[in-house]
């Protein structure tokens, strides 16, 4: 009977190769080792990144503050504007009042002429002719100033008498028939009219109505000239067209 020899374990064989090749390799390489994975430590960071912020914003106010440049306007903020309230002056219309009661003492005016407006002071209401102070009949702005001691004061067809006496005039140079204000409505200096038939005309040292007021006057059918003084209070005319400073 043939003996075989034992199994034994394989052995590596060595092999011969061609001049100037390399040997094959004796052993089997190696396997390649895995890549590895680095993401973990990645997403670990951002959330701690995110966390640090979190703990930083929780110890802010949640206030937003928005800067605007300087110059410019928000356009979500109100615009304020600033108005002057327009002053406010006694006014009253055509009637009988009673002095101290129902109209104060004092200067007023009809801004606008109206044809025939009659007025008149009054020391008493018995409606005689005594009992009036002064009076007058226009159709031409007017002016009259009503003292404290008149017990009335009566108004027929003039309009609205206001205590707002700003000037009435466009032009302080060249004005037509009415009564007016020296400085306010028209400016001092030698004036012409351009002449009409029963022209009155009249400086003033006030506007009670009465003689003792009348600085000078004249009537005239042709054109006048006058000197109007810077001391005089006012100046008067019925029936003289326009007057033009020379």
């Amino acid at each position: 009977m043939q003996q075989y020899p034992p199994n034994q374990p394989n052995q590596p064989q060595s092999y011969q190769t061609p001049y100037g090749q390399a040997p094959y390799p004796t052993q089997p390489p190696a396997p390649p080792k895995k890549k590895r994975r680095r993401w973990p430590w990645i997403v670990g960071s951002i959330l701690v990144i995110l966390i640090a912020i979190a703990a930083v914003n929780g110890g802010k106010s949640n206030t937003t503050t928005t800067t605007t440049p300087a110059g410019t306007t928000q356009a979500n903020q109100p615009t304020t504007v600033q108005t002057t309230p327009k002053p406010s002056f006694v006014t009253f219309g055509d009637g009988t009042f009673t002095v101290g009661k129902d109209i104060q003492a004092g200067t007023y005016r009809t801004r606008t002429g109206s044809s025939g407006c009659y007025y008149a002071r009054l020391k008493g209401f018995g409606g005689t002719i005594g009992e009036i102070i002064s009076n007058d009949t226009t159709g031409a702005p007017a002016i009259v100033t009503i003292a404290a001691s008149d017990k009335g004061f009566q108004s027929t067809n003039c309009g609205t008498w206001t205590a707002d006496l700003s000037a009435i005039t466009s032009s302080k140079t060249t004005f037509p028939d009415g009564t007016y204000f020296v400085g306010t409505d028209i400016a001092p200096g030698t004036y012409k009219s351009s002449g009409q038939s029963g022209c009155y005309y009249a400086r003033l040292s006030g506007f009670g109505g009465t003689i003792g007021e009348i600085t000078s006057n004249n009537t005239t059918d042709t054109a006048a000239i006058i000197t109007i003084a810077p001391s005089d209070k006012g100046f008067t005319s019925t029936g003289c067209g326009t007057w033009t400073k020379q």
